[in-house]
């Protein structure tokens, strides 16, 4: 039942949002938006399904010491 729950939201917010994007011919913001609207879909459909997901903050502190040099 979430799992529907959540593909009618995001239906609802993407249509509320990408069409003025489209009407207005702001391709870059499109994109943008698209992706990360993409991506957001995709994590609370594996949330929703009950599906594990690793937390980013490792990966991270370990690309912020390697920029940094430490």
């Amino acid at each position: 039942m979430m799992f529907v729950l959540v593909i009618l939201a995001y239906a609802l917010i993407g249509f509320i949002e990408i069409v003025p994007l489209v009407q207005k011919k702001q391709r870059k913001e499109l994109v943008l938006y698209s992706v990360t609207f993409g991506l957001a879909f995709i994590i609370s459909l594996l949330l929703s399904l009950g599906v594990k997901i690793p937390s980013p903050a490792r990966p991270i502190e370990r690309l912020v010491l390697f920029i940094l040099g430490k």
